[in-house]
């Protein structure tokens, strides 16, 4: 039963970013891994509920394959080098990011990243007038989930309403962005708001980043937005109301001045 809640925690998982999410299936199959069945099990519903995160899906295909060979150890093996691996891939990313990041001091972001705090961390470190402005993305909130996390780090930020964000990017030097996916023609896919995000930047000739780890990239071309639950925005039924809720959306490449990845 403790497994099982463990799962449905990741499973239903909605302010945490993917590498976080993958962070916690990690550490939750190196739990399990002496129990085949368990384990298959858990990919299973996982392949299911999580099929919009390209990173995740990356990692089943690969720890699959491990787990088909039937080579004692090799899938317990694959996991503790795939923490380590981790850790060391947001270092490889603001190595590769430095030299765009070094005349930028106020940046701009929306929703909760563990590889953007991560690299934020490293950031802080060698620029202390660091000020992140951080939409607070509805209806979950991710954004203060995020702001508390760099708080935390002693980085200054500030939390604004999504709505507030054309005000604010005209202020910041950047637009940094996480990404769910990177697809095969080079389009983003990222939390909504992110798109709103790249066409101020453009009006504003402000420069947008997407920062990901190579594992981000898709082989798919075609995005295709999946209903949330509407009682996240209004609980309150009218038989003329109609209520959208979307998590992700699509950025152009055209919008994007360059993915840095690692």
């Amino acid at each position: 039963m403790e497994n099982k809640n463990k799962l449905d925690k990741i499973l239903t998982d909605k302010t945490s970013g993917s590498e976080q999410i993958l962070s916690g299936l990690n550490n939750y199959l190196l739990e399990i891994i002496n129990d085949r069945k368990v384990v298959e099990f858990a990919l299973k519903k996982v392949k299911a509920d999580l099929f919009q995160f390209t990173g995740v899906e990356n990692y089943i295909y690969s720890f699959e394959k491990v787990l088909k060979s039937n080579r004692t150890g090799e899938p317990e093996k694959f996991l503790r080098r795939f923490a380590i691996n981790s850790e060391n891939k947001f270092l490889r990313i603001y190595k590769n990011a430095e030299p765009y990041l070094k005349n930028i001091h106020t940046v701009l972001t929306l929703s909760n990243s563990k590889t953007l705090l991560e690299i934020f961390k490293l950031w802080a470190q060698n620029n202390k007038r660091l000020h992140v402005i951080i939409c607070e993305s509805s209806p979950k909130f991710e954004g203060r989930i995020f702001a508390k996390q760099l708080l935390k780090q002693d980085i200054k930020v500030e939390l604004i309403t999504d709505a507030m964000m054309s005000c604010c990017i005209p202020k910041a030097d950047a637009v940094i962005l996480g990404a769910d996916s990177i697809s095969n023609n080079g389009n983003v896919i990222n939390k909504t708001g992110s798109l709103a995000a790249a066409i101020l930047c453009r009006y504003y000739k402000k420069p947008c980043y997407i920062l990901a780890s190579n594992d981000k990239l898709s082989k798919k071309t075609k995005f295709k937005q999946k209903k949330q639950a509407v009682e996240e925005i209004w609980k309150f039924r009218d038989k003329n109301l109609n209520i959208t809720n979307y998590y992700f959306e699509e950025i152009p490449k055209e919008l994007i001045t360059k993915i840095i990845s690692g």
